[in-house]
């Protein structure tokens, strides 16, 4: 998109536009802004680095959200499959999908290895009142 100035709309998402720009932190985006950079960075496009400091590809899907522009969502998920093959920094995301998708398909996924989903992963109330 090449209208999108990335220091422009994070800016312009801060409850204090006036405030100097050193990174692009989350701590001092509005409400609304902060939910939606919690999930693009913990659930859509998840990574194993600090959350806390968004991206260039964050700001982009955080401004597609907000203003509803239409997302190629298998595009995104793709790019980020490949970056978890690629880059110790992301995980592999979507477990739940993939799982869908291997039942439907009927694989057979005996003997493989499995990862207990801990207390501390779950997104909960505690969590969001922390934001």
């Amino acid at each position: 998109m090449e209208e999108f100035n990335k220091i422009q709309f994070y800016k312009g998402s801060l409850k204090n536009p006036h405030s100097k720009v050193r990174n692009f932190s989350v701590g001092g985006l509005k409400l609304d802004e902060r939910l939606v950079a919690f999930i693009v960075s913990w659930i859509l496009t998840p990574r194993g680095r600090n959350h806390s400091t968004l991206s260039g590809e964050d700001l982009l899907l955080i401004y597609y959200i907000m203003n509803k522009v239409k997302i190629n969502w298998i595009h995104t998920i793709k790019e980020h499959m490949q970056k978890a093959m690629r880059l110790c920094d992301f995980h592999y995301p979507y477990a739940i999908l993939i799982s869908k998708f291997l039942h439907y398909f009927q694989v057979n996924i005996e003997g493989e290895l499995a990862e207990v989903i801990k207390p501390s992963s779950e997104i909960n109330s505690g969590s969001l009142s922390k934001m």
